[in-house]
């Protein structure tokens, strides 16, 4: 039987998933137990539980596609009227559960009534909550669909995946992480025995050799020879991280070119392209050693979702997405115009400094004012770029001035098949009063409502799209520093989901202008030669990082873009 670690009564217990994650140290058990119980099928416990699990995954960014939805709907008065008779109820069991528990605690025969009583109607409340989902199912199955959406059974999931695609799910516990892995005819799963609190830790180490904020973040030009080294990154940590998250998984995916994965806690603020397969040999800063390195990149296209069910949303039929806008290949927003003030001797200014040829597009954590944000010039060179791939010019372009939010959400970008974002991004939090992440447009001279120069996640979300590309060419469009717990996702990138897009290219760390101008550029030719999304990032990268520039080696370089959605 696996080993079950004691948790103390006075240990405190928060945050989503919590009584989710205590029943799954009940279930675990159990499967050893079944084993050997000829009328019990081990499969079936597990696809009871990777059911489950899924019930766990909870995001701020749900919350903003939630209140977004709401305002989209705010036109249909039969959903409107059904979603308010639906707090009704949720606030009446909420009154209902009080009074029970105050109940349950005394004696004699008026509160046994009450108890009785108090159970029928919460019963009656939970009955019509049940038949008021069905109905708002039906009059939005979108809004059902993306706001709270279904677990996926596993054979749900197998019948979504293609021949060559897998699909890693993670639940991280206080102790243990439980890995899934799902193809189209063979599933398992696996747990590891290290704690939350270690995975951040060892997460951390590797983001701290990736982020240029971190003190080896200077990469110095380099002769291109056997001897040639650059910063240091530790291949095997990320080897050691794949032998322990994903080896035992390997008889499932390993045959897949395609790997689709959900992960949550510390993982989410590391890209898995930089896990490493193979041992690795040689020096870990020698320029040649990590060329040759099996970096997981090279083996699978890699995509992620924020959760299961998004697989089953994007691969819905065409005919749900929004239509009626005029074809086209690309539009573009971008090298938006920022006012300068005077900033005082020594005043800190939240941004990164151009340093040793790694011009970054910045960390804003801290920032007070958007107009003090760096200007962006090699954003209009990569648009331009990427419009000459699409066969467009200038005129699907937002440039300058006229790259504002008031041109974003006032443009038709319903018929956009790729569109992209080259600016600054923010996250939650990076601006006095800002709830939610956000990218930055060109400040308007009078800010308003509906133009304060930040389109936040739930603004994005109210956006009518059907492209098969977002890219937002911007930093920390995934962001998550690795704290236990964090959002793995910013809530851009769900967003633009729930907005229409089928896939989205966000970043994990400050971009270098060089290297994303490759890796974006490169992967949209990819596919205009008819390759997929995820296998063009992947050729793209491999490109960048086999290029006579030492430096590329490094996976700071060719590793902060991830896509999500459909690949």
């Amino acid at each position: 039987m696996a080993h079950i670690p004691k948790i103390g009564c006075a240990q405190r217990l928060s945050g989503p998933g919590v009584l989710l994650r205590a029943l799954i140290l009940l279930i675990w058990p159990a499967l050893a137990w079944a084993n050997s119980q000829p009328e019990l099928t081990p499969e079936g416990i597990r696809d009871d539980v990777f059911f489950m699990v899924q019930r766990g995954k909870s995001s701020v960014a749900a919350k903003a596609l939630q209140q977004a939805a709401l305002r989209q709907e705010a036109g249909n008065p039969r959903l409107a009227a059904l979603l308010r008779r639906r707090q009704d109820m949720t606030d009446r069991q909420k009154e209902d559960q009080t009074i029970l528990s105050e109940a349950v605690g005394q004696s004699g025969r008026k509160a046994e009534v009450t108890i009785e009583t108090i159970k029928a109607r919460m019963d009656a409340t939970r009955a019509e909550i049940d038949r008021l989902d069905r109905e708002i199912e039906e009059e939005s199955p979108s809004f059902k669909e993306l706001t709270n959406p279904r677990p996926m059974t596993r054979a749900e999931v197998q019948d979504a995946l293609g021949e060559d695609e897998a699909l890693i799910l993670t639940l991280t516990g206080f102790y243990e992480t439980y890995v899934w892995a799902i193809s189209k005819d063979s599933a398992d799963w696996t747990v590891v025995y290290m704690a939350e609190s270690e995975i951040a830790s060892k997460v951390k180490l590797l983001r701290q050799m990736l982020d240029v904020t971190s003190a080896n973040r200077s990469a110095a030009a380099l002769d291109d020879d056997i001897s040639a080294s650059v910063d240091e990154f530790d291949r095997h940590l990320a080897h050691e991280l794949y032998v322990q998250f994903l080896k035992p998984l390997e008889h499932v995916f390993g045959d897949a070119r395609h790997l689709i994965t959900v992960v949550d806690g510390p993982l989410t603020s590391l890209p898995l392209a930089v896990l490493v397969g193979d041992a690795p040999e040689g020096e870990n800063n020698n320029a040649d050693a990590l060329r040759d390195t099996d970096w997981l990149i090279r083996r699978y296209a890699l995509t992620t979702l924020p959760n299961v069910s998004s697989l089953r949303a994007l691969r819905r039929s065409a005919a749900n997405l929004p239509t009626g806008g005029t074809s086209q290949p690309f539009v573009g927003f971008g090298d938006p115009i920022f006012r300068y003030r005077e900033v005082a001797p020594g005043e800190a200014t939240g941004m990164i400094e151009e340093q040793a040829g790694f011009h970054g597009r910045g960390v804003f954590e801290k920032v007070s004012e958007v107009a003090r944000l760096a200007q962006l010039p090699n954003t209009r060179t990569e648009l331009r770029r990427l419009a000459q791939l699409t066969g467009v010019g200038d005129e699907a372009l937002y440039l300058g001035a006229a790259a504002s939010e008031t041109a974003v959400k006032k443009a038709d970008l319903s018929g956009a098949e790729i569109l992209a974002f080259a600016t600054h991004g923010l996250l939650a939090g990076g601006l006095d009063g800002l709830e939610e992440p956000a990218l930055v447009f060109t400040p308007p001279e009078t800010p308003s409502e509906d133009d304060d120069a930040l389109l936040t996640a739930s603004e994005a979300a109210e956006l009518k799209l059907s492209a098969k590309l977002i890219i937002l060419s911007a930093c920390n469009t995934a962001g998550s520093d690795g704290t236990p717990g964090a959002e793995g996702l910013s809530g851009l990138a769900r967003a633009f989901i729930y907005a229409g897009a089928r896939s989205i290219l966000v970043s994990h760390w400050p971009v270098d202008d060089y290297a994303t101008s490759v890796l974006t550029t490169g992967m949209v030719g990819e596919m205009a030669n008819g390759t997929s999304r995820g296998e063009a990032l992947r050729q793209s990268i491999l490109k960048l990082m086999n290029d006579d520039d030492p430096r590329h080696t490094h996976p700071r370089y060719w590793a902060p873009f991830v896509l999500v959605g459909e690949g």
